[in-house]
């Protein structure tokens, strides 16, 4: 295949258009020849340099050619020096490892089996999803930042917890109280809470301010013992949360 130029652009010719090229070319000087010479006279200098220009300003020919880019040999010198270097090392670990060539399926097999071991138990994906959890966080890992509720929803949840209180469903309201300062540490710091996180996982975590730890820490013993011992939190229970909540929130100036 080869490139010519036609009207200020290029075209590959095929093998065959080559052929053909060559053949309108060499009609062409054969004419040109004819009309200004005898026939088989030879032609002198003068008219062969005149044929080739004539021919080459049709530019049906590539006549030019650009230049090769030089290759950059430092470049290349301390590219080659890199892979060597690297060569080398890969070899003096082999040189060390060779001895253990043997055995080093059974090596590899039981190191692989170790880690999968090690990954899937429970301890340590918790401890891999803590990390990553405190990694991603979007609140700057303050836990000393105020955390003030509404004074308006303070109301209307101590109104729900004493309107249930007053039916004798002390188990209910506890565990209302439980999930409205859930739904507060949420709104508060939303990316604290986690869909798997139990309260007691909340009520441990770095990020919740210390201010309310107390209180959330009361409220979830009645209801750890009320849901998961079956213990009744009754009326001494729903008064501990109650008092614990309401202490809260009056060391915060609300009530």
């Amino acid at each position: 295949m080869g490139a010519f130029a036609k009207d200020g652009g290029y075209r590959i010719l095929t093998q065959a258009g080559a052929k053909d090229s060559a053949l309108q070319v060499s009609g062409q000087v054969a004419s040109q020849a004819a009309t200004s010479a005898p026939p088989n006279a030879p032609l002198d200098l003068a008219e062969a340099k005149k044929l080739i220009g004539q021919v080459n300003s049709q530019h049906d020919l590539q006549t030019t050619f650009s230049a090769m880019p030089k290759p950059d040999l430092k470049a290349l010198a301390f590219w080659k020096r890199v892979m060597d270097s690297i060569g080398h090392f890969f070899e003096g670990v082999a040189k060390v490892f060779a001895p253990l060539g043997p055995f080093m399926p059974y090596i590899l097999g039981a190191l692989a089996i170790a880690l999968i071991a090690f990954l899937l138990s429970p301890v340590v994906r918790l401890m891999i999803s803590t990390r990553f959890q405190r990694l991603f966080q979007r609140d700057h890992l303050r836990a000393d930042a105020p955390w003030r509720p509404t004074r308006e929803a303070v109301v209307a949840l101590l109104a729900d917890i004493d309107a249930l209180a007053a039916r004798g469903d002390y188990e209910e309201a506890v565990h209302l109280l439980l999930a409205r300062s859930v739904a507060d540490i949420n709104a508060f710091r939303p990316n604290m809470v986690r869909k798997h996180y139990s309260a007691r996982d909340i009520s441990s975590h770095p990020l919740l301010p210390d201010a309310a730890r107390p209180a959330f820490v009361e409220i979830v013993r009645w209801v750890e013992m009320s849901y998961f011992a079956g213990i009744p939190a009754g009326k001494a229970g729903f008064d501990a949360c109650r008092a614990a909540y309401v202490a809260f929130v009056a060391a915060e100036g609300i009530a």
